[in-house]
């Protein structure tokens, strides 16, 4: 089907997925209309925006990359209390955002955990100037440190140039999915009970394009 025409003011309500599978799918479905220049802008009204004063109840939650071009918000096209949104350069998971990440699970009942890197990361590359030598980590180690086992892994793919590069962001989103319910345990209930699903994905800057990784 044709996808929706822009919306001229505030969008539609758009109603809690009740499952992991449907806040899934709608933040797939979100990020086809932003690809396509199509956005929906739900759930924005000055209605909604006053009825959640009180509460809120994420149907998502997003541990994402601080880069200015990759706004979670706006890339999967959601509303006023839709995502729970961690930012860290690098999309890495220290203590504090796999806290915040199971605050959003056990407090506020949301249903997935979408990691998501994106191409040209600013962080990634610093990672692998480290790793190569060209740069001291310095300062910057509570960033790199955690991202050179993405490094690594990337290494033994044996790609080189922009393709080595592709393969730490995608390794690192992979590594950050496998580690919050291992440093998680209220994470790892939620998953194996079924009430939490967690997934990785990687956006395109052109594109805007968030491709799920298996």
């Amino acid at each position: 089907p044709s996808p929706p025409p822009p919306a001229s003011g505030p969008g539609p309500v758009l109603p809690r997925p009740s499952t992991p599978d449907e806040a899934l799918r709608r933040l797939q479905e979100g990020n086809d209309r932003f690809v396509a220049g199509t956005p929906l802008h739900p759930n924005q009204s000055v209605e909604l925006r006053q009825q959640l004063t009180g509460s809120q109840q994420p149907f998502a939650a997003v541990l994402g990359c601080s880069d200015s071009r990759t706004s979670p918000e706006l890339a999967m096209d959601a509303g006023i209390g839709d995502l729970f949104v961690c930012r860290v350069a690098g999309n890495i998971a220290t203590p504090a955002e796999t806290a915040s990440l199971l605050y959003a699970q056990a407090v506020l009942g949301t249903d997935v955990v979408l990691v998501l890197g994106h191409d040209d990361c600013g962080a990634v590359k610093a990672a692998i100037d480290v790793a190569d030598g060209k740069m001291p980590a310095g300062e910057f180690a509570p960033l790199t440190d955690p991202i050179q086992p993405a490094v690594a892994e990337a290494r033994r793919t044996g790609a080189t140039g922009a393709a080595f590069l592709h393969e730490v962001i995608a390794a690192n989103v992979r590594l950050v999915v496998a580690t919050l319910p291992t440093q998680s345990a209220g994470l790892a209930q939620a998953v194996r009970a079924g009430q939490l699903t967690i997934h990785g994905g990687v956006l395109t800057l052109a594109s805007g394009k968030i491709e799920l990784l298996g």
